[in-house]
């Protein structure tokens, strides 16, 4: 396995000249992200089945000819699980590569688990024994290890042998246009911000909190998420949300109580202070209670319905129920129903919408 390692401008701009009329792209990215809010990233892998770079980010600093190539609709971009890859893509880019394909999405089309490992699927379809060891390694180190390189070439090397392959199956059952419709779909999603104003509303148990202490939750999720957007640390490293939770049930009115809540002393140093501030000041709104989904009316008959119909329609479609249906698409059907979002459901669009036309 040959690759070049690219740490310059001019050796990307090298490079790019390589690949600027590939019309397949692997990609991977290396990156750490423990106590971040942002990733931090270390490593770009790109190979077009004929040059394989590990492009060093921490000294390059024009990037417009590789972002050009990502931008282009002539090549198609090759990924696997691809979700965390497009955080570091948005925050270094601003942008996504488009056209995308996620080989975890296409296997799962082949009756494959649903997150299959990419060492799994190219030891299933190409015969190969990845090694995994340096998963856990740290990327923003220098210099690189050899075996680091060998790891993160890997990683795209077998990713175009491996999508031809899916891609000619995919392509004889039929279902390649919707595996390219649940990329575009995991993109859109990508692309959705998660409002400052809304923080509470994904903090684990908020919907056991009474009004009055939702809404100092909102107000201290609100300031949580900001502060960590601003200074680019993970949010449970600021508070954990656990003790933010309890924070906003006990109204504590003094650093001792807060470290009997769960606050530790450097946080109490930092934000202690500010929390109390926060809590002294009276509420100028009242957030509604939080409805569960499974509260409203029919939940149970209707996911179970909706389950019970993925599994006819999956037999026929050669496809598993998994992959047709999931929780998460289940509860955002039902809050549609009950005018809680007003954008049509993914089980009434595109490819589940037809396999499900007159079933729900």
């Amino acid at each position: 396995m040959n690759y070049q390692l690219v740490t310059t401008d001019s050796e990307l701009v090298t490079f790019c000249e390589k690949i600027k009329n590939s019309q397949q792209l692997a990609l991977d990215t290396e990156f750490v992200r423990t106590r971040t809010y942002y990733p931090r990233l270390g490593l770009i892998q790109v190979y077009n089945a004929q040059h394989l770079a590990l492009i060093d980010p921490l000294n390059i600093q024009n990037w417009q000819c590789f972002t050009d190539i990502l931008k282009s609709a002539e090549s198609q971009k090759y990924f696997h699980a691809c979700s965390e890859d497009l955080d570091v893509f948005m925050h270094e880019f601003n942008f996504i590569p488009q056209p995308l394909l996620d080989s975890q999405v296409v296997a799962a089309f082949l009756d494959n688990p649903i997150s299959s490992g990419y060492a799994t699927l190219v030891n299933k379809y190409l015969g190969v024994e990845l090694d995994k060891s340096e998963t856990r390694t740290d990327w923003l180190l220098r210099p690189l290890t050899d075996k680091q390189c060998h790891y993160a070439a890997a990683d795209v090397y077998y990713l175009i042998p491996l999508m031809d392959k899916l891609i000619a199956q995919i392509n004889a059952k039929g279902w390649l246009a919707a595996a390219y419709e649940d990329c575009q779909l995991s993109i859109t999603r990508k692309k959705q911000v998660l409002a400052s104003a809304d923080a509470y509303l994904v903090i684990k148990n908020a919907w056991q909190l009474k009004t009055e202490a939702l809404s100092y939750l909102k107000r201290l999720a609100q300031w949580r998420l900001n502060y960590a957007r601003q200074h680019d640390i993970a949010v449970n490293f600021i508070v954990h949300e656990e003790v933010l939770w309890k924070i906003a049930k006990y109204k504590p009115t003094s650093l001792a109580e807060l470290e009997s809540l769960g606050m530790r002393g450097k946080e109490i140093r930092l934000y202690g202070q500010i929390i109390l501030d926060f809590l002294k000041e009276p509420l100028t709104e009242m957030v509604e209670p939080i409805r569960q989904v499974i509260d409203y009316p029919d939940y149970k008959k209707i996911a179970t319905h909706i389950k019970q119909q993925a599994e006819i329609v999956a037999k026929d479609a050669d496809l598993s129920p998994e992959l047709i249906v999931s929780r998460r698409q289940i509860n955002q059907y039902v809050k549609w129903l009950n005018k809680e979002e007003a954008e049509q459901p993914e089980l009434l669009s595109g490819w589940r919408g037809e396999l499900l036309k007159g079933r729900l």
